[in-house]
């Protein structure tokens, strides 16, 4: 069963010596080459392939070591050098290698001794595998490499994770959990996870662990609130913990912080139902204006003017609520805004007066299309016509916070017959405008004078501006 060659003289106690031990050995002479292999050494050869005739007797060690080194196997340099010293000073060498066959990793541990045959220096090679022991180190490192990995990302991530138990009670909680919601590590441990649940939240901390188990549940949202009473919307990612056995031994939890998304979209909805509130506001507005118009109109050309001349001092309302952000527009700025196209440079004849005031988007149409047709008839055949008389629009705040807007144009000669008109300008004036704001309005004309008022309640005032 055994292989030796003639370079050393080996006799029967070597070879019984290291058949006797169940490591795979093998002698080298002084210049590495194996002069003899017992038969655990053979049997590895025959099952990983090797020299199946010489079992690598007559071979050179040092020269296999060489091409391990060559084929980048990081620990045959360290074997080689070991080797040579050991031959060299007898100093034992113990070292770790990896000898993979077909599919299959392994390790092996070489013990190297120097030994004396007929005075000549031999090695003793012991090889042991330890593949076992190895891959299970190996896992250990790998295991502890990902724990520590994972440890480090939980502490580090952006997102608050938490573990709790099976009855509900928090074990663990990370830095990004102690900013969304407060409690400090210490304070958070041992506590219920419904801690954080607000107080009619309808569903359990036990109801979603069973969901979670049973596989039913891995994402869900809900609202969760802060040691200050904050409340944070999240969508919560969940997933169960088992042992290496399987068993499910409490539940993690990756809170993620919603709530500027969860605002932002309830203000968009808020501002798309109120843009579509305003925009059937202004058609319904329109189609008004286009059916009274047509009624007084004596010709097409008078109606494409009028209803042009409306719809002009409704966009100028409208372009001022915008700049506005649609919430309010100072009246001041109104007025000046829709009398300015009748004035022609005469300024001086109207008189603008009143505490800064707000007005709401409805109030602001409401004075807006009142002055365009107070304009209107006053170029037509007041004031704005021939330049005599003047102008008085004042307004002032009522006892409950309310409105009063006073029109009064004065030193004007009406003709009796117009007291009786009951077009489109007198519609807005009485009818229209007051109805917008669920207020009151008031028309009163003599031979010399005209004036307006109406009141608009505090509902449809802003902050002064």
């Amino acid at each position: 069963m055994l292989q030796s060659t003639q370079s050393v003289a080996l006799d029967a106690s070597h070879f019984e010596l290291i058949e006797a031990m169940t490591d795979e050995v093998v002698i080298l002479d002084a210049t590495g080459t194996i002069v003899a292999a017992n038969t655990a050494w053979k049997l590895f050869c025959e099952e990983n392939g090797g020299d199946l005739k010489s079992h690598y007797v007559g071979a050179n060690y040092f020269d296999i070591c060489k091409l391990a080194v060559l084929d980048a196997v990081v620990q045959a340099e360290a074997v080689l050098d070991g080797l040579r010293t050991a031959l060299k000073t007898g100093a034992p060498f113990e070292g770790e290698y990896p000898c993979d066959g077909p599919g299959v990793r392994r390790w092996f541990q070489l013990n190297a001794n120097r030994m004396a045959i007929r005075g000549v220096p031999c090695l003793l090679l012991q090889h042991r595998n330890v593949t076992t022991r190895r891959m299970a180190h190996d896992d250990i490192e790998r295991a502890h490499l990902q724990a520590e990995t994972f440890a480090a990302l939980v502490a580090t991530t952006g997102e608050a994770i938490l573990t709790y138990d099976l009855e509900g009670c928090i074990i663990s909680w990370n830095p990004a959990a102690e900013r969304l919601y407060g409690y400090t590590e210490q304070e958070a441990l041992g506590q219920s996870v419904e801690l954080l649940y607000p107080r009619d939240w309808p569903t359990s901390v036990l109801e979603y662990r069973d969901q979670i188990v049973a596989g039913n549940l891995r994402q869900f949202d809900a609202v969760r609130v802060a040691k200050d009473g904050t409340k944070r919307h999240v969508t919560i990612a969940c997933t169960p913990i088992r042992t290496l056995s399987g068993d499910i031994v409490s539940i993690s939890n990756i809170h993620h912080d919603v709530t500027a998304t969860r605002k932002a979209e309830e203000v968009r909805d808020l501002v798309s139902r109120e843009v579509i509130h305003r925009a059937k506001n202004m058609l319904s507005l329109v189609t008004a204006m286009q059916r009274q118009t047509a009624k007084s109109a004596k010709s097409l050309a008078e109606f494409n003017k009028s209803f042009g001349d409306r719809i002009q001092a409704l966009a100028r309302s409208t372009d001022l609520l915008v700049d506005g952000g649609w919430s309010s527009v100072d009246l001041d700025q109104l007025v000046r805004a829709q009398l300015d196209p009748f004035l022609h440079g005469q300024d001086d004849v109207v008189d603008v007066a009143g505490p800064p005031v707000s007005l709401g988007p409805q109030a602001l149409q409401l004075i807006g299309m009142a002055l365009h047709e107070l304009a209107t008839n006053s170029t037509k055949y007041g004031v704005m016509s021939d330049g005599n008389g003047h102008i008085f629009c004042h307004w002032s705040h009522t006892e409950k916070g309310g409105l009063h807007f006073h029109w009064a144009e004065t030193g004007i000669t009406l003709d009796p017959s117009l007291k009786k008109t009951t077009g489109f300008g007198s519609k807005v004036l009485s009818v229209l405008a007051p109805a917008m704001v669920n207020g009151s309005a008031e028309t009163v004309t003599s031979e010399n004078t005209l004036t307006w008022t109406v009141t608009i309640p505090a509902a449809h005032l802003s902050s002064p501006c």
